[in-house]
């Protein structure tokens, strides 16, 4: 009989580690309840999926623990045809030969650039001297934007991200992470009324110039989609290329198989999503009474999804504590494979990023292989994590054969 384990979300244990939390929960079939703040936790596959695909768990917290610092609605506040009119529009930036043509180009120039120094000195940490750096650049020259005050741009959007995946902040946090906003939503002003009369390529310039009425938008508006995308893109990116080369490097003979067969990257980074979902929690709130597994949720209570919990249910995933680049569709008990993960949400407010996030990860990861010749973690690096709201490796220091620029291997296409 299923049941509710009561638990406290803010304990530093379970911040610093929930996946103890998580095998519990998948143990004792339940729901997790934290009375302190009174909200539900549900982490079981089938409970997160329901809740991520019911229109009874609505988008209503990101009222509070979004818009104040993206300056207007966000995408997934957006319901009925306001939403899809506006997804398409976004999606219509990422779709295309030509979009994806231009896309690659900009990771590729991106990557080898980020990467010049370090492969002269054989040492890079993926976090710190890449990741950050990296995920803001792409996402900014993919939008259309200057990147020439990205590190600007980096230091705000880590306040008001900090806002946005904070169960609990302090008025001193919360003034830090508005002003943030301020600052980002002052640089962006001027930017989108630039591109309102014709401009060069980049989902910016799509928002500002859509090509029917249907998605025209206001200023505010565009912002806070533009803010909300910087986030999406640029938050998990790092996280995501830092968990795959930590399981791949901390095992020679699977990093070996990937570098021989790179078809094998696209099950890795599937793999890498699931047991090490970069967003741990997706707030919702019931717009009515709704019973989840036999248990009934009140309505207006608030409910956080799990993807990180429910990545790991053993009903569904075969010995899910491990990582298994060849895991595959076993049984009808066990139906689910890498690429049945929760990383990116499901149903209506499925990440709209999640192919081109899937394309950027693939040649990123294909020219870090090819050119991070002997590639190792270096030697007594303990590897730690961080986060819960969102969850990632606090760095990954990386040791190769240094290799001057003229030297450097051409990256496969």
């Amino acid at each position: 009989m299923r049941n509710i384990i009561e638990f406290d979300v803010m304990d530093p244990t379970f911040q610093r580690n929930p996946i103890p939390m998580y095998e519990q929960l998948h143990a004792s079939d339940a729901i997790l309840l934290d009375p302190r703040i009174d909200t539900y936790f549900l982490g079981r596959h089938d409970d997160v999926t329901q809740a991520l695909r019911s229109p009874a768990f609505t988008t209503a917290p990101l009222a509070t623990s979004a818009q104040p610092v993206m300056g207007d609605r966000v995408l997934a506040q957006m319901e009925g045809p306001e939403h899809k009119a506006k997804r398409r529009l976004v999606l219509s930036a990422f779709s295309g030969r030509q979009n994806r043509d231009r896309h690659s180009r900009i990771i590729a120039r991106v990557t080898s650039d980020l990467l010049s120094s370090p492969m002269r000195h054989g040492r890079v940490d993926l976090i710190s001297d890449f990741g950050k750096t990296y995920s803001m650049l792409v996402t900014l020259e993919v939008l259309g934007l200057p990147t020439d005050r990205h590190r600007d741009l980096i230091a705000w959007h880590e306040g008001v991200a900090s806002f946005i995946t904070s169960l609990r902040v302090t008025e001193a946090q919360k003034q830090h992470s508005l002003a943030c906003s301020r600052a980002f939503i002052a640089y962006l002003t001027p930017l989108t009324a630039d591109l309102r009369d014709g401009s060069p390529s980049g989902l910016v310039a799509l928002l500002c110039n859509p090509v029917s009425g249907e998605g025209v938008m206001t200023t505010s508006e565009i912002i806070a989609l533009v803010l909300n995308v910087i986030l999406a893109a640029a938050e998990p990116t790092d996280k995501t290329l830092a968990y795959l080369f930590y399981h791949l490097a901390s095992c020679p003979v699977r990093l070996e198989r990937v570098k021989k067969d790179r078809q094998l990257l696209a099950p890795a980074i599937a793999e890498t999503l699931r047991l090490n979902s970069p967003v741990q929690l997706i707030p919702r709130q019931l717009s009515e009474d709704v019973s989840v597994g036999g248990i009934r949720l009140p309505a207006g209570a608030r409910v956080f999804c799990m993807p990180g919990a429910a990545n790991r249910d053993p009903s569904v995933f075969r010995d899910p504590a491990r990582f298994d680049i060849d895991r595959r569709q076993v049984t009808t008990a066990l139906p689910g494979n890498a690429s049945a993960h929760l990383a990116f949400g499901a149903g209506t407010h499925v990440c709209l990023g999640a192919a081109f996030s899937q394309i950027q990860l693939e040649l990123t990861a294909n020219i870090l292989l090819d050119r991070l010749r002997g590639l190792r973690i270096s030697p007594r690096f303990t590897f730690q994590e961080e986060g819960f709201y969102t969850r990632g490796p606090v760095a990954l220091p990386l040791e190769f054969e240094p290799c001057s620029t003229a030297n450097t291997p051409k990256a496969r296409e």
